[in-house]
């Protein structure tokens, strides 16, 4: 009896380890890993250039007119074609419709910025997304205020997005939002005036109907005493054509009856007798 429960116990113990054993078998390697890890690698031989690529362009920036900005823009002109360095950033394309938005950001905001003083730090930070590489973040100092600079590059070395955010204090914030707030209560206010406007025109809507009305009503009020004015003297020369009908035989009875010519007799007027 012993014996046997040893087996039992024994087999037991078998089958659990060959479940671990198919378990830990079963384990594979994700490709999202792989991915990330061939990112890392790619990050890790182009950060440099990269990095040198974002500190190039803020200080072409800062040292080129808007002018010739425009002009390098329309020429197509990548930044190592402006100031001779190699970047692998934009290396085959040298520009695109990422950079030609970021030029025109940067004019925007130039005159809010001041001239340069000093690019202060820059960080860069591997992405997960597909197609994405990384993200680079650049702080610089200028006259009137900071300003931090983001860059997205593809897994190309494009870039595919760029923005300028400058730094505002306390009080510009604060007038920047009471001026928004000052400029949503005015157009709502607006708005209401001329809905106001509007309604208020609703009573001549009406007036205006009423004289339609009322001009049709009197053309046909004059229609119809036309008609009836009509209807009244044809009725009116028939009363006299039957009144001379009648006439003419009573002076032809009364000649009769006098035994003399009808051609001296004059009716003043007939009267009837009730």
């Amino acid at each position: 009896m012993k014996k046997i429960n040893f087996k039992k116990f024994s087999l037991l113990l078998c089958m659990i380890a060959c479940m671990l054993t198919f378990t830990a078998c079963t384990d594979q390697i994700s490709t999202d890993d792989v991915k990330l890890s061939v990112k890392m690698n790619e990050l890790t031989d182009a950060q440099e250039s990269i990095k040198k690529w974002s500190v190039g362009i803020i200080t072409y920036l800062d040292k080129t007119s808007d002018e010739d900005i425009k002009q390098d823009a329309t020429a197509a002109l990548g930044l190592g074609d402006v100031d001779g360095n190699l970047y692998i950033v934009n290396s085959e394309n040298g520009m695109n419709a990422a950079t030609v938005e970021f030029y025109n950001s940067w004019i925007k905001s130039r005159s809010e910025l001041g001239s340069l003083v000093s690019i202060d730090k820059g960080t860069i930070q591997l992405s997960k997304d597909t197609g994405t590489l990384c993200s680079v973040t650049v702080v610089a100092t200028y006259d009137k205020r900071q300003c931090t600079f983001e860059f997205v590059f593809d897994d190309d070395y494009n870039l595919t997005s760029g923005a300028i955010n400058p730094t505002y204090t306390t009080s510009e914030k604060l007038g920047k939002a009471a001026l928004n707030t000052v400029i949503g209560i005015g157009t709502v206010f607006v708005v209401l005036i001329f809905i106001s406007f509007i309604i208020s025109l609703f009573k001549y809507v009406n007036v205006i109907a009423d004289k339609l009305s009322g001009t049709k009503a009197s053309k046909e009020d004059s229609a119809s005493s036309v008609d009836n004015a009509i209807a009244q003297i044809v009725t009116k020369e028939e009363n006299e054509a039957d009144d001379l009908e009648l006439i003419a035989v009573i002076t032809a009875a009364i000649a009769a009856s006098e035994g003399t010519s009808s051609d001296g007799l004059v009716v003043r007027s007939i009267r009837k007798r009730r």
